[in-house]
């Protein structure tokens, strides 16, 4: 395959072959490396955007998470366990599975999202907590990653963790390590990327920008089981006021 490893590269030919499960066939299609390509470049520009926002990040834990970043974590803390898991079965496929979902709709369509604002106007804690957050995450990803994509892993490694981490390799770091994830937290993260959802469609189907400013109505007792999350709510949905009620999404402007 050597025309296609100097057209795509290794990483993308690892990527597309750790597909199938062991034992099954695979038809070769040029459309799957070029999709392999994409996430290789998604990689990149989500390494961009963290490393551009962390310039001023010390490297330490701050006192208090936002629940938002919490969240996050414990779902990060999921996606340890169930890769884990899978790599102690030989089920690459499921860890390459497992990964491409939660780096793409966890943390590239949702988080990366979510945390935009508070990176960009917050200062103090609120700030270091989404820091913290994306350093971590991006880690974790890239380390869980490793074993399938190894070259462009290693590039990131080595151009942003090393100088912290002190350690010369990216294959020689420890596994990540987890902790069992809260069942209550998944329920809690899912209840509020569906609303967000709702208000994406409902800015599609009117036509209007992501950025357009909003007054956003939620159920009363979804209002009260995400109140500790109104903020990053606000933020990501660009809402003036969130109020109790039947859903509604009314456009400003």
């Amino acid at each position: 395959p050597q025309k296609i490893l100097e057209l795509y590269g290794a990483d993308t030919m690892r990527y597309w072959s750790a597909g199938p499960k062991l034992g099954e066939d695979l038809d070769y299609q040029e459309k799957d490396l070029i999709t392999g390509k994409k996430f290789e470049n998604k990689i990149w520009n989500a390494t961009n955007f963290v490393f551009m926002n962390l310039q001023d990040y010390d490297g330490k834990k701050p006192k208090n998470l936002e629940k938002i970043d919490e969240l996050f974590l414990n779902q990060l803390n999921e996606l340890i366990n169930n890769c884990t898991l899978s790599f102690d079965k030989f089920d690459y496929s499921q860890v390459k599975s497992e990964i491409e979902t939660f780096f793409l709709h966890f943390f590239c369509d949702n988080y990366l999202e979510i945390v935009k604002k508070r990176i960009y106007n917050s200062i103090g804690e609120r700030k270091i907590s989404a820091q913290y957050t994306l350093y971590t995450s991006l880690l974790t990803i890239i380390t869980l990653l490793a074993p399938i994509m190894p070259f462009i892993t290693e590039e990131i490694y080595q151009n942003n963790f090393r100088k912290d981490l002190k350690i010369k390799s990216l294959h020689l770091c420890r596994w990540p390590h987890s902790n069992k994830s809260n069942s209550k937290d998944n329920k809690l993260l899912f209840l509020f990327l569906e609303i967000l959802k709702k208000v994406r469609q409902e800015k599609s189907l009117a036509k209007k920008s992501m950025n357009t400013s909003i007054i956003l109505t939620i159920k009363g007792e979804e209002f009260k089981a995400i109140n500790t999350l109104i903020d990053d709510l606000k933020d990501v949905t660009n809402a003036s006021e969130i109020n109790k009620g039947e859903f509604n999404v009314k456009f400003i402007g």
